[in-house]
């Protein structure tokens, strides 16, 4: 039976599937509100800034763990009799964000210091941000397995 990693990741994919995370991490930035999404804003403004291509090259980069971590879920589903990833992904998202931050949380020890500081000060909303993303999230997966 083939991991989600092994779909998400095949020739030809994995390029739209990076493309298609940049996208929603700047829609998701860009429409929160408040101070918070005030200094997700500028946080990202000033990393895109400082380093261009910073954030594909990241998915691209944790793309690979980000999948491993989802598979139990989506190994789940495919052992239930659900049609739709994206809903069942949903349903299952307290642990599809404790797998993905489990995965940032130890990939940020390998960053550089100035990363660990800026993950550091996000982190407490992280989980918090990633439950908002969900929904979109789960679609963007489902919509690559189905191709």
């Amino acid at each position: 039976m083939k991991t989600l990693a092994d779909l998400l990741l095949a020739s030809g994919r994995a390029d739209a599937v990076v493309a298609d995370a940049v996208r929603l991490i700047e829609r998701h930035v860009g429409s929160r509100a408040g101070l918070r999404g005030m200094g997700l804003k500028t946080g990202l403004t000033m990393v895109k800034a400082a380093r261009p291509g910073i954030v594909e090259r990241a998915v691209r980069r944790l793309l690979p763990e980000f999948a491993q971590a989802l598979d139990p879920i989506y190994q789940a589903f495919r052992a239930s009799a659900r049609s739709d990833f994206a809903d069942f992904l949903q349903q299952h998202s307290p642990q599809a964000t404790a797998a993905l931050l489990a995965v940032a949380d130890r990939r940020i020890g390998q960053a550089s210091p100035i990363a660990q500081s800026a993950y550091a000060k996000l982190r407490g909303s992280a989980e918090a941000e990633l439950h908002a993303a969900m929904p979109a999230l789960a679609e963007l997966l489902a919509r690559h397995l189905q191709v």
